[in-house]
């Protein structure tokens, strides 16, 4: 008989059990078992089909073993509801009833044909491959390494199933198939009216991915990108000065390429700050959404504002001043559209409007002063605004490049990481206080204090001042400047 991987977890085969014990029928469908198949058993969510009220039987399930897990109503109307397992590792089970008369037309109204398959639940509790109902060639497919709708209406009957093919192309590094592709044109004008919730979580969940460059070109190519963000139209065909080889959006698009490159080859490149570069990525400001994913978004517009900035100066020359700070307001609005939370909106506004700044290590050395300088600005967010301005350079290869700009900006950027990252994870005590300031030169609270404060930290992160009498001789000299 062939097997594939069984879940192990006793508190999924435990409710599992009493499912199939409450249904006529009982069904674990969809993206479990396409990934059982392939070997991937670190889900943290299961789906399950039931002939009868899935929502009842949820809720009796979970009755059953109340102690470890509570029941979420989620859809009575539609009998769903969802099982969570309390303790640590999280897991979520969710029971739906037959969405059709039979699982077989429940399957064939799924997506893609390899979210379409399903196993009896007695049958996936002990592994059987062989016991895959698969009415779409979900199997096939699969093999293949193709995503295909299952049927011809299939966008028309949901639109966001367009931003889920992409996500699958990204997340499973699939090709969609050229009739599916060709399905889409349809139901693009339709993605519009659709809630702008579930269009964040795929474009989130696609750009998260480690390698969506290749998603995100086919969604150019498709006019997806084009109908969800009008903005990034004037950015087609916007010619650049001699510093890039593409125009704005090109380069928009190799950034983001450029910047995967990056963080595929992490441990290589960054040498002992890769785990704690890779931790950064993988932080989540909002649940589920990962901070890679916010700094492609980033990327993508981080050049949104030169369309509107250029003009061609009197010797002939091309430039786009203060197209940074355009950028983030045309972000901002984008932010808001898609419901992002206030926090990400800033945390994106911020890099893209100061992504020009990490500009100065392209030049002569870049003094530690100037380095913390920058840190207090940014804080944490300073990684993030490095790893973006590294991925814009390599993604600018116009002749007025200089080559040795490349590596002479890698090293010093290697640097300023290592400053910055030692400032967030080991923080200096100043060495004079507010307070101290107050008593020592009877200043008052107010904003020449906080600079005074901000310079004084400075000095000392540089290694300029270290003790208290030090602090106090740089504060007086920096009050008779002021």
């Amino acid at each position: 008989m062939n097997h594939m991987e069984a879940w192990h977890d006793p508190r999924v085969r435990t409710i599992l059990t009493a499912i199939a014990e409450l249904a006529q029928e009982s069904y674990v469908v969809g993206g479990t078992v396409r990934d059982l198949l392939v070997g991937r058993s670190n889900r943290k969510d299961l789906d399950v089909a039931v002939k009868g009220d899935g929502f009842q039987i949820a809720r009796q399930a979970a009755d059953r073993i109340e102690r470890v897990a509570t029941f979420v109503p989620l859809d009575s109307e539609h009998g769903t509801g969802r099982i969570v397992f309390r303790d640590e590792p999280p897991v979520t089970v969710d029971v739906t009833s037959f969405r059709a008369s039979t699982l077989s037309e429940d399957l064939r109204a799924r997506d893609f044909t390899i979210n379409a398959m399903a196993v009896a639940t007695h049958d996936f509790l002990v592994g059987r491959r062989d016991y895959v109902i698969d009415p779409t060639g979900g199997k096939t497919d699969l093999r293949a390494r193709k995503i295909r709708a299952c049927s011809s209406s299939s966008f028309q009957d949901d639109p966001v199933r367009i931003l889920r093919a992409f996500r699958f192309m990204a997340s499973l590094e699939f090709e969609i198939c050229q009739s599916t592709l060709e399905a889409m044109p349809s139901a693009i004008g339709e993605l519009l009216s659709t809630a702008p919730e579930r269009i964040r979580d795929e474009l989130i969940a696609t750009l998260a991915a480690e390698s969506s460059s290749p998603a995100l070109r086919k969604m150019d190519t498709c006019g997806v990108l084009e109908t969800l963000f009008p903005e990034l139209q004037p950015m087609i065909g916007c010619a650049q000065n001699e510093y890039h080889h593409l125009d704005v959006w090109g380069h928009s698009l190799e950034t983001v390429h450029r910047l995967e490159l990056l963080l595929a080859g992490e441990a290589r490149k960054f040498g002992g700050l890769s785990p704690l570069i890779e931790s950064y990525c993988r932080q989540e400001p909002v649940k589920d959404r990962p901070r890679r994913g916010l700094l492609k978004l980033a990327a993508i517009f981080h050049d949104s504002g030169k369309p509107v900035s250029r003009f061609v100066d009197s010797r002939g020359k091309t430039r786009f001043f203060g197209h940074e700070r355009v950028s983030q307001q045309i972000f901002d609005k984008v932010g808001r559209r898609l419901k992002l939370a206030s926090r990400e909106i800033a945390f994106i506004g911020e890099i893209i409007a100061g992504h020009m700044r990490p500009s100065i290590f392209t030049g002569k050395e870049v003094s530690l002063r100037a380095i913390h300088r920058m840190h207090t600005k940014y804080q944490s967010n300073v990684t993030g605004l490095l790893l973006l301005f590294l991925a814009d350079l390599e993604a600018s290869r116009g002749p007025a490049r200089r080559l040795e700009a490349y590596a002479l900006a890698w090293n010093q950027i290697l640097r300023a990481m290592a400053v910055c990252l030692e400032a967030e994870t080991a923080p200096l005590k100043p060495l004079l206080t507010g307070r101290d300031l107050i008593s020592e030169f009877l200043m008052s609270p107010g904003p020449l204090l906080g600079r005074i404060l901000t310079k004084l930290m400075e000095l000392q992160a540089a290694g300029e001042i270290t003790t208290r009498g030090d602090a106090i001789e740089a504060a007086r000299k920096l009050l008779a400047r002021e």
